[in-house]
């Protein structure tokens, strides 16, 4: 712990070389960032591919490290689009949540900025999940995730109107490439439901520990 402290600023550090993407070696990296909130360090895991002498950028995973409070708080994932639907930000998400527990980072969160709803669902698949689930039930504001046989469409199903053509405008909107639907069609299941500006803390750390491992281990070597 006192090395990832004590890196250097902006430089790739190695975590791990023992994973692979179609064919080619992927490895992890640290980097240490100078950018701090109050004790709070910001860090980013970066995926990298080695393919016939190249060295890609895959895309990160980045989030801030409290060395005194032993707490870790998630920023964001961001993938370059020919990696998508690939499980690559499963695997950024699973190698921080590994990192953290196997360090004694006892508090993992997010902070009120989170916009983008299927990345809120990944976390909920890892046991995060809000204070007081009924508000789901109850806020105008819920999003329902959904998912089709046929496609890899990010589908929203939005319980209020005005919410969805407020977000369906933005800018993550078009990024990510999510699709409003105002009911479920054929060929189509309801996933889970999130909750945007909200606070998701790590609830289930068995459910984390064990889908990190499985996780890691599929897309090693």
């Amino acid at each position: 712990m006192t090395f990832l402290a004590n890196i250097p600023f902006d430089k790739n550090v190695l975590y791990s070389d023992n994973f692979e993407y179609k064919g080619c070696n992927q490895s992890l990296y640290f980097q240490k960032t100078l950018f701090k909130a109050n004790e709070k360090i910001q860090y980013f895991i970066k995926s990298f591919i080695s393919d016939n002498g190249t060295f890609v950028c895959q895309g990160y995973i980045y989030f801030y490290l409290n060395f005194e409070s032993k707490t870790s708080d998630f920023i964001g994932v961001y993938v370059k689009d020919e990696y998508r639907n690939s499980g690559l930000a499963s695997l950024l998400v699973a190698s921080w949540i590994d990192f953290c527990l196997n360090n004694g980072f006892d508090f993992l969160g997010t902070n009120k900025k989170q916009r983008k709803p299927f990345l809120l669902y990944l976390l909920k698949t890892y046991g995060f999940e809000i204070i007081d689930e009924t508000i789901y039930e109850t806020s105008p504001y819920t999003i329902h995730i959904c998912k089709s046989d046929f496609d890899n469409t990010k589908y929203l199903l939005f319980k209020s109107e005005k919410t969805q053509n407020y977000f369906m405008q933005g800018k993550i909107a078009k990024e990510d490439n999510y699709f409003a639907i105002s009911q479920l069609q054929p060929g189509m299941s309801y996933l889970d439901s999130v909750l945007l500006s909200q606070l998701y803390n790590l609830k289930n750390y068995t459910r984390a520990q064990d889908k990190s491992h499985l996780v890691l281990k599929r897309h090693q070597k």
